[in-house]
């Protein structure tokens, strides 16, 4: 595809047309750098911990596609990250397609660097030609896997409580071999039910092949008595992929690696939302993290915008600045909803301990050529955070 004039630039995603959208609540001044998309609310699972309604037939409007998508790249900074989810989107790949193609032309006309995500459950067979078109288009895939079967089946099922473990196993080689494993995570949700066995779900994942795994902190679910185990946990799976690496093994925990993505935006990360928690529900509606855990009622509450309307006048003008007290306390009122603050300290723990991972990686490096040649892997890798 050719590149756009510059005129095209401008006209598109230029000085006036941003000024006009501003007006509206349709741009911001602040730094979208992710957002994800909940393309359709049906799904073959029917997971314990997440609360869409799978059987509301629910699927974006293409109103809302090119409402949301305008928004993230009329926003300022270079590197955009567009992440589709459901439900499930595979049961619905060629609106996926539709997305994809139509988001890369627009990054195109923005001048933006676009990276593309999907996430799935795995449980409904892959076919070739939708691997192929994610590998072509360069997405970074993500499968929702929680460890061994066991693990997994406890909270991951069907309509008649049939665990979709054994569903999955099929899927992974046709995954790597399409989408590569340098692009390919698995996100492992750690429940307070299953904390305890987090290194060893973690060591399971690692061995049906990812390399990229995430800690995903399932929120709303009775922390407070197994809240103490997640910080130790932590720490010996951490201590795992310390070994690993000192022997050359490629392991990476996600979330470590996003200050190599971010550099000086990593305070951002840390205490804005829309610079890395937009997400939006089939209805168009914008939120923060994590939508997918919280019921219908806590999500309305949670409301910061939409795709048609734009965001509200207290977020149109506001700037990040970490010495104001109106963005520190802002992620504080916004997660006072109950639905949401159950998880927040071992989300919070799991961030913190992962980057001083990474810290101790960086610093070991400059003496130690294995972990040399694994920190210029993780940056290879960051941009899949």
């Amino acid at each position: 595809m050719d590149a756009p004039a510059p005129a095209e630039i401008h006209a598109a995603y230029g000085p006036a047309e941003l000024a006009r959208l501003r007006a509206l609540g349709l741009a911001t001044n602040k730094e979208i750098r992710r957002f994800k998309v909940a393309v359709n609310t049906a799904c073959p699972l029917r997971c314990d911990y997440c609360f869409i309604d799978k059987d509301s037939g629910e699927t974006i409007s293409w109103e809302h596609v090119a409402g949301l998508v305008r928004f993230l790249l009329s926003s300022p900074g270079h590197v955009k990250k567009l992440l589709l989810y459901g439900g499930e989107p595979f049961l619905n790949f060629a609106l996926v397609r539709e997305i994809a193609l139509y988001a890369r032309a627009e990054a195109l006309k923005a001048g933006k660097d676009l990276d593309l995500s999907i996430c799935t459950s795995a449980a409904l067979p892959l076919r070739t030609e939708w691997l192929e078109f994610l590998r072509d288009q360069r997405f970074f895939l993500s499968v929702s896997m929680d460890g061994d079967a066991a693990t997994h089946d406890a909270h991951r099922h069907d309509k008649g409580g049939v665990g979709s473990h054994a569903r999955m196993i099929p899927n992974l080689p046709p995954i790597f071999e399409s989408i590569g494993r340098r692009r390919a995570m698995a996100i492992q949700c750690v429940h307070p039910g299953n904390v305890e066995k987090m290194l060893d779900n973690f060591k399971t994942l690692a061995g049906y092949g990812f390399e990229n795994i995430e800690i995903e902190v399932i929120h709303g679910f009775g922390w407070k008595d197994k809240k103490h185990l997640f910080r130790p946990m932590m720490q010996r799976v951490l201590d795992w992929v310390w070994e690993e690496a000192r022997a050359g093994r490629r392991r990476f925990v996600v979330c470590s690696l996003v200050p190599l993505m971010l550099k000086d935006g990593v305070v951002r990360e840390d205490w804005c939302p829309f610079h890395s928690s937009m997400e939006t529900y089939p209805d168009g509606s914008f939120s923060f993290y994590p939508f997918a855990f919280v019921d219908w009622d806590g999500r309305r509450r949670s409301k910061v915008g939409d795709a048609s309307g734009g965001i509200p006048p207290r977020f149109q003008d506001c700037s990040f600045d970490l010495g104001s007290d109106k963005c520190r306390n802002c992620t504080t009122d916004y997660y006072k909803n109950p639905s949401v603050n159950e998880g927040n300290d071992p989300y919070r723990w799991r961030t913190e301990m992962a980057r001083a991972f990474m810290d101790k990686v960086a610093m070991v490096a400059r003496t130690d050529p294995t972990m040399k040649e694994y920190l210029k892997e993780a940056l290879i890798r960051c941009r899949i955070s």
